[in-house]
């Protein structure tokens, strides 16, 4: 049973503080990536999410921010982008694939394959405000399933919310980006995980058309005989790395 109630304003939970288990010289390798905590004007002219060109590339570095550590390398190559929607094939540096991410439009995924475990969304989920502007805030309640069990559907609960625009740090280079908070509440795949949350934060610049850095957390209740062990997610960041723009249409 889905325990949302669209209509009770705190129906998704609040970001919680993050654990202070970063010191010394894992505290240093994270400030690699960082953004602003002041918010600054939007860039001049209009905005807008556009879609990724056919062959246009990003790589990113993956780091444990728990452990301050780089996980890997990875490649996001664009192989589709049109009106039946845009792929994102992912793979690590030593050539090894993730499962692609799939689009409805630049702002809404079907496919998420960053987490765990690579979801697919009965309806596409916004990640990035319709319209692209500080200030929107987007609820969205839906389902989704797994390759492990493709006929037993998940539901998932997400709300978000654009603070507004910030200067990004990155080892690509500097940025302003608007950010964009996600709050989720779901259904696990594995059972034993009880009341499951996520944190998702994207820094989105529109010439870059995808995020130069983007980090999520997570938690979720274990039962435990007549208690219940609260269990953290891995705290993971992606910071951009470079990007190639691809070819440019004519």
């Amino acid at each position: 049973m889905n325990p949302y109630d669209p209509q009770q304003p705190d129906a998704l939970p609040e970001r919680p503080a993050r654990r202070r288990l970063l010191v010394g010289s894992a505290a240093a390798l994270l400030l690699s990536g960082c953004a602003t905590q002041r918010f600054e004007p939007p860039p001049a002219g209009a905005v807008a999410a556009l879609p990724p060109r056919v062959g246009q590339q990003w790589r990113y570095a993956e780091v444990d921010l728990y452990r301050g550590t780089t996980r890997a390398e990875l490649t996001a190559h664009c192989v589709e982008s049109g009106a039946q929607g845009i792929r994102i094939a992912v793979a690590q540096s030593n050539g090894k694939p993730r499962d692609d991410e799939i689009w409805a439009d630049a702002s809404r995924i079907v496919q998420e394959p960053s987490y765990d475990i690579t979801q697919h969304f009965e309806t596409p989920v916004p990640v990035l405000p319709i319209p692209l502007a500080a200030g929107v805030s987007l609820r969205t309640f839906t389902n989704y399933r797994v390759a492990t069990s493709p006929d037993f559907p998940l539901w998932w609960g997400d709300w978000l919310v654009a603070p507004g625009w910030q200067r990004v740090r990155v080892p690509a280079g500097e940025f302003l980006a608007l950010r964009v908070d996600r709050t989720i509440r779901f259904r696990h795949a594995d059972i034993w995980r009880e009341d499951c949350r996520r944190w998702d934060t994207a820094w989105y610049v529109p010439e870059v058309r995808r995020w130069v850095m983007r980090e999520w957390t997570g938690q979720w209740l274990m039962p435990d005989g007549p208690q219940r062990t609260v269990v953290y997610e891995d705290r993971v960041r992606w910071e951009l790395i470079g990007t190639d723009i691809g070819p440019r249409r004519s």
